[in-house]
């Protein structure tokens, strides 16, 4: 390394920018990375004299002093405004007064009408600075918890852009002591050659301002380098946050990388973005023609996935361009007329590989055409008809099948219901022609068929079932206002179905053989219908099938007989997916990996 890095690296900042201290601060970012705020307890015993004297006879009195009983309450300590106070105690948990207004007060309080416990690990309103913390006894604390979290943000070091990363760390302790300080982590800097060059951070002293850069062989993205924070699994996780607003690129080494777009994209891995850049320099292209949320959302949702697997990349693939060329029309595989257009309307990530997937199966198609169908069904939509193509079903065509629905003025949903249709039809071994593949009421049609196959005389699938309740059982779960249930038998599943007025009664095949359904219900009344979730589990990664309520979201023939789903159930199914289905999904990967690796052992220790 040279000199010119060496003083370079002395000029490196070790302290963010005030913007970025105060995002983190105030919480803008997720605080589920740097924990929450605490209500500490330990028992203690409480003198109970005034309460006492207040509701007691002049006699009993004198005798309650001479005894000088005392009670359990609880000593208590918030983390966020650091005041002391007495609460009542039960077994693992503390009890709050509430006064007529609903807030809570402090001081020894009994379990009654005018009073709430709060166990461990629920979450209670603060009597002194009203914030909701969580109760947590003392000493769970006895050895503090470090919660840590990366922070990135860009900057200009002289002419060169730098993505300056720090770490964020937040210190409890029994105590209460609640401390966050920013520590210099790593940087990246793009020198004048389009090159990465990468430093880390050492603290000898322990003191910030006398951190020292010290620069490195290797330019690894450094938010995909574990990192310790205790609420982690195993304590250790990758990635962080980015600043979401940065300097002017122009006249700094940076200013051809784009990377001011990706951010603005909502990207959160600037250093695998530079990484891609790096390696195909024609990205910047892309990105400034209107096809930064695709690159955006490809890179992070490829790292968001991998970060569950620790299958990282520093450069992760954009599979649906071109590399070998440079122009962004040809990146694409589009015409310059259809590029105009399509560069307009902000393409996401999911529209790129549907087109991409598209363009494959029909190599003379333009891009204006898949635009179309596009718009009017949707790329889920659009995707799921190409697997019918590619599983032999030819005339279900995007263009064709988009065609058909116009005219059926079934266009919203209506690809599902039309591909569900084919499907009971062929499993009933009824006549396929023109006529039956292509009916003029697809609505009717597909409600005789449905009605077919509840009348139709079907072999138990109950050991199906009860095996499929056990294997996915450990993904029931609920957020207190929605649940997530699977069916227990066949009739409750078809029960479903009548209910709800849609197929998922015909689908005990699937369910039983990796592609189950959930029922999702409201908490205080699950034995009520009211959206039905369907699971693909036989992919690399679990893949949402669909989601439908009554009628598909169709109650009539009338546009206003339709309505969409709730954005409350879209979320919480979003939710569900996150935290609990794909967790648990990479869990049963490596279970059955570690088995098979130990079964490889024993056989080869037999031989």
């Amino acid at each position: 390394m040279d000199m010119n890095w060496k003083s370079l690296a002395a000029m490196l900042p070790v302290q963010p920018c005030d913007e970025l201290k105060r995002d983190v601060l105030m919480g803008i970012y997720d605080m589920h990375d740097l924990g929450g705020n605490l209500i500490l307890y330990h028992r203690e015993s409480v003198g109970l004299a005034d309460e006492i004297g207040q509701i007691m006879d002049p006699q009993d009195w004198a005798h309650w002093e001479q005894s000088k009983k005392r009670r359990w309450g609880a000593r208590c300590t918030c983390t966020s405004c650091g005041e002391d106070f007495i609460a009542g105690y039960v077994k693992n948990g503390i009890v709050l007064a509430e006064g007529p207004d609903g807030q809570t007060y402090d001081g020894y309080a009994e379990q009654g009408p005018d009073s709430s416990v709060y166990l461990d690990g629920d979450e209670a309103v603060c009597p002194h600075c009203w914030t909701a913390a969580t109760v947590t006894r003392r000493s769970e604390l006895r050895q503090g918890r470090t919660y840590q979290v990366l922070q990135a943000e860009v900057v200009h070091v002289e002419r060169y852009t730098a993505v300056m990363y720090w770490m964020v760390r937040r210190w409890q302790d029994a105590d209460g002591t609640d401390t966050t300080v920013f520590l210099p982590h790593a940087a990246l800097i793009v020198d004048e050659e389009g090159k990465l060059r990468r430093f880390r951070a050492e603290l000898h002293s322990g003191d910030v301002s006398e951190a020292v850069w010290i620069p490195c062989k290797w330019s690894r993205d450094p938010m995909q380098m574990t990192y310790y924070s205790w609420e982690a699994e195993n304590h250790r996780k990758v990635g962080g946050w980015t600043l979401a607003y940065g300097p002017d690129l122009a006249g700094h080494t940076g200013e051809k990388t784009a990377l001011d777009a990706y951010i603005g994209a909502d990207g959160c891995w600037p250093g695998a973005y530079l990484h891609v850049w790096e390696k195909h320099p024609q990205v910047e292209n892309l990105i400034r023609q209107g096809f930064a949320a695709a690159v955006a959302q490809t890179i992070d949702g490829q790292l968001d996935c991998a970060a569950y697997k620790t299958d990282l990349c520093d450069a992760p693939p954009i599979p649906w361009a071109d590399w070998a060329e440079v122009k962004p029309h040809r990146m694409l595989h589009m015409s310059k007329t259809a590029f105009r257009e399509i560069r307009k309307k902000n393409w996401g990530a999911e529209d790129a590989r549907c087109w991409d997937r598209y363009r494959r199966q029909f190599p003379e198609a333009d891009a204006l055409e898949f635009e179309h169908c596009r718009e009017r069904v949707g790329y889920k939509a659009v995707g799921h008809l190409l697997e019918m193509v590619a599983a032999g079903w030819e005339d279900l065509a995007p263009v064709r099948v988009v065609r058909y629905l116009a005219k059926q003025d079934a266009i919203q949903d209506g690809v599902q219901l039309l591909i569900d249709y084919r499907k009971m039809l062929r499993d009933a071994e009824l006549a396929e022609n023109e006529e039956t593949l292509w009916p003029r009421d697809l609505v009717a049609a597909h409600e005789r068929i449905t009605q077919f196959w509840e009348c139709r005389t079907k072999t138990s699938y109950q050991l199906g079932f009860t095996s499929t309740f056990i294997k996915y059982r450990e993904l029931e779960w609920t957020d207190g206002d929605l649940c997530v249930m699977l069916p227990r038998t066949e009739e409750e599943l078809a029960t479903e179905g009548k209910t709800l007025r849609h197929c998922v009664g015909t689908y005990g095949n699937q369910h039983c053989s990796g592609k189950p359904i959930f029922f999702i219900r409201h908490y205080r009344r699950p034995e009520r219908s009211y959206y039905t979730l369907q699971i693909d589990m036989t992919k690399a990664i679990p893949v949402e099938i669909q989601l439908h309520g009554y009628g598909n979201e169709r109650h009539g023939d009338r546009k206003q007989h339709r309505h969409k789903i709730p954005q409350k159930v879209r979320d919480f199914c979003d939710r569900w997916e996150r935290e609990v289905l794909m967790p648990w999904f990479v869990d049963q990967k490596a279970a059955t990996t570690v088995k098979k690796s130990g079964k490889l052992r024993a056989d080869v220790g037999a031989a």
